[in-house]
C-alpha cells in the first residue's frame, strides 16, 4: 500500500476510502455516463474481499498470488454469511467483481491507477526499500496494466504514469554492481 506517513503504509479500508475519493471526483471529468453513486458503492467495497482473505501484490511470492483466488472465493462466503442481514454489501461485491458495468470497470481500472500514482509522488520509495527493480516493476505489472485498461480514459492516465517511471530509474531498486577485484 502506498505509505500515508513516513514508514507507515495504508491498510485496507484506508485504501478503499482513497479510492473512492479520487474515484467519485474524476468519474464526471473523465467519463459524464459513469454514476458516481455505483461508482462509490464498488469503490467503498472494492477491497472488502481481501479483508478478510489478506491483500494480494504483485510483489507477493507466487505462493500467494496462486492462492488468490481460492483465498478470496472462501473469503466472499464468510462475508456473505457474516453480513446476511445486509445482502447489499454481497451483491454489491458480485457485481463490482463481474465487472458487467461501466462503473465496475472503471473503480477497477481507477484502484490501479492510485497504486502507480502515489508510488510516483513517493518518488519510488516503496520500489526502492523493497528491492523492486525496473525489469521486475515491468514483469509483474504487465496483468496489472491491463487491468488499468477496463475503462479507456483511465488506461490513458495508466500509460502515462508508465512514462513518467520511464523518465526516472531512480525510483527503482538497482542491484549493486560486482566490483572486480585483481
Amino acid at each position: 500500500m502506498p505509505p500515508i506517513e513516513p514508514r507507515r503504509y495504508e491498510n485496507d479500508v484506508e485504501h478503499s476510502w482513497s479510492v473512492s475519493l479520487l474515484a467519485c471526483s474524476l468519474a464526471p471529468e473523465i467519463d459524464k455516463k459513469l454514476d458516481v453513486g455505483k461508482v462509490a458503492q464498488f469503490a467503498i467495497v472494492h477491497d472488502l474481499v481481501e479483508v478478510f482473505a489478506g491483500d494480494t501484490s504483485p510483489w507477493h511470492e507466487d505462493a500467494v498470488r496462486t492462492s488468490k483466488e481460492e483465498r478470496e472465493e472462501r473469503a466472499l462466503k464468510l462475508i456473505a454469511k457474516r453480513f446476511s442481514v445486509f445482502p447489499w454489501i454481497h451483491q454489491t461485491i458480485q457485481d463490482y467483481e463481474s465487472k458487467a458495468s461501466g462503473e465496475a470497470r472503471y473503480v477497477w481500472a481507477v484502484d490501479k491507477v492510485i497504486i502507480l500514482l502515489l508510488r510516483y509522488l513517493d518518488k519510488g520509495k516503496y520500489y526502492v526499500d523493497n528491492g523492486i527493480t525496473k525489469q521486475l516493476f515491468d514483469e509483474r505489472l504487465t496483468s496489472h496494466r491491463e487491468k488499468a485498461h477496463a475503462h479507456t480514459a483511465v488506461g490513458e492516465y495508466y500509460e502515462q504514469l508508465l512514462e513518467l517511471f520511464e523518465a526516472h530509474p531512480e525510483y527503482f531498486y538497482r542491484e549493486a554492481k560486482a566490483t572486480l577485484r585483481n
